[in-house]
């Protein structure tokens, strides 16, 4: 079934080719822009790593897998399977929240306090939402976390938080002032910082009401635990925070399903091993467009033509134009996209009716271009012996690979976790690794 944004233009390429996850349902169905591409990824139909959160994550009767991370790589199309995923919870009558860090905190200074708040939020919501009354002991507790009792009555916080003193301890307060402060989450105002301190000095307390609030819509919805997603903390910066934020014990002690989308690069880091301990990984690859033995891959060629062809007549495009796009990006969609709509943009300027090699090889010089400015000389070697390894799963120095993949100049595929370079970063390096052993001069 041919999608109802298919257009035959470069005009409509360069609408159609954004490098944004899908979020229309739309989209997301049959007949929309999706594809389902796990069996290019993972080697079979059947070892899909968001059917397995789906599926734990629906199981009533598992209470020991909470936390789960989705690893993978930025641009991967990670964002449109949670998306995804979020329609199949819903249509499985999950109730669940999706959380953006990216637009919901500052994500350069982010603390686990703040997912606490979002947390509360999160579950006061659902709440409201399906008309759950918590108990009241609940309600006026989680009020000593987000203000001062005293404080109820002042004019300020009365119009401030949108609530008055009449409402006393009601439900609809506390959902109006968790609101509230969820909404002043960037605010580094002393009040902030005392509700944030207070969260995590009296976690014991919140956790209590977390799990009670937990029971509860699990007792009004069927035994079904509440699901919340936290996106894009992948994009979390400095790479540091990502572990702190579990190393202090709170995120785990919170029984209901939580699935945070995770760097896939920092699964390489010292501080990962802790992280397994208390978390459920699921590794979602690249799309394999070849073997470790550098042999072609079909099926990776198949599935991306497939996701070009749901965007765009294949018409637009000359013959070899798109494997070629496939080949030289590596399976990277993103990559991929950014490509076609460079490429796009040429031809039209050229006055052409298609987009021929000659374009596309101009838009891939771009990205190498700016693919080689994210390594120097000093890398050259470890690159070339990253390519040239037989055995590609083997890595000798997890750091500097945790850095190449950060730079996306290094890429990971299947469920082996084998690497090599981007092929636009051995295009750039194949003529110059000659250097590496040539005398440097005085």
């Amino acid at each position: 079934m041919e999608s109802s944004t298919l257009k035959n233009t470069f005009e409509d390429i360069k609408n159609n080719f954004f490098t944004s996850p899908l979020i229309k349902e739309d989209d997301l169905k049959d007949g929309g822009l999706y594809v389902d591409t796990i069996e290019a990824r993972t080697g079979s139909h059947y070892k899909s790593p968001i059917k397995d959160i789906l599926v734990a994550c629906t199981n009533t009767s598992d209470n020991t897998n909470f936390i789960h991370l989705l690893l993978g790589h930025r641009g991967c199309g990670k964002s449109t399977e949670i998306n995804k995923l979020e329609i199949e919870f819903r249509e499985k009558e999950f109730a669940v929240r999706k959380i953006d860090l990216t637009a919901d905190t500052n994500s350069s200074n982010l603390e686990v306090n703040d997912f606490l708040i979002l947390i509360s939020h999160a579950l006061l919501d659902i709440c409201r939402e399906k008309n759950i009354i918590i108990e009241p002991d609940d309600v006026k507790k989680l009020y000593s976390f987000f203000i001062e009792e005293e404080e109820i009555i002042k004019d300020a916080d009365q119009e401030e938080y949108g609530y008055g003193y009449e409402a006393g301890f009601s439900f609809s307060a506390i959902v109006k002032l968790v609101t509230g402060v969820k909404a002043q989450i960037m605010n580094t105002s002393s009040k902030m910082t005392t509700i944030r301190n207070r969260v995590t000095k009296r976690f014991a307390e919140l956790n209590e009401c977390f799990t009670n609030i937990i029971k509860k819509i699990q007792q009004e919805d069927n035994k079904k635990r509440p699901i919340i997603i936290f996106e894009n903390l992948d994009k979390i910066t400095p790479t540091d925070t990502i572990f702190k934020l579990f190393e202090q014990g709170y995120l785990e002690k919170i029984k209901t399903y939580i699935i945070y989308t995770f760097p896939i690069s920092m699964s390489y880091h010292k501080s990962f091993g802790p992280i397994e301990d208390i978390a459920k990984t699921h590794n979602f690859p690249m799309i394999e467009i070849k073997n470790q033995n550098g042999e072609k891959n079909q099926k990776g060629y198949d599935v991306i033509t497939k996701i070009i062809e749901k965007r765009a007549v294949l018409s637009l495009f000359e013959e070899n134009a798109i494997d070629l796009i496939i080949e030289k990006t590596g399976g990277s969609l993103r990559d991929a996209f950014r490509c076609i709509t460079q490429a796009a943009i040429y031809a039209e300027r050229k006055e052409k009716d298609k987009i021929s090699t000659e374009e596309v090889e101009m838009a891939l010089n771009d990205q190498k271009q700016s693919l080689s400015k994210r390594i120097e000389y000093q890398d050259y070697k470890e690159l070339k012996e990253i390519h040239e390894a037989l055995d590609k799963t083997i890595i000798k120095d997890k750091q500097k690979m945790l850095e190449f993949l950060k730079a996306h100049v290094v890429l990971e595929y299947n469920g082996d976790r084998w690497h090599d370079l981007h092929p636009l970063i051995y295009d750039f390096l194949k003529n110059k690794w000659e250097l590496i052993n040539t005398p440097t001069t005085t």
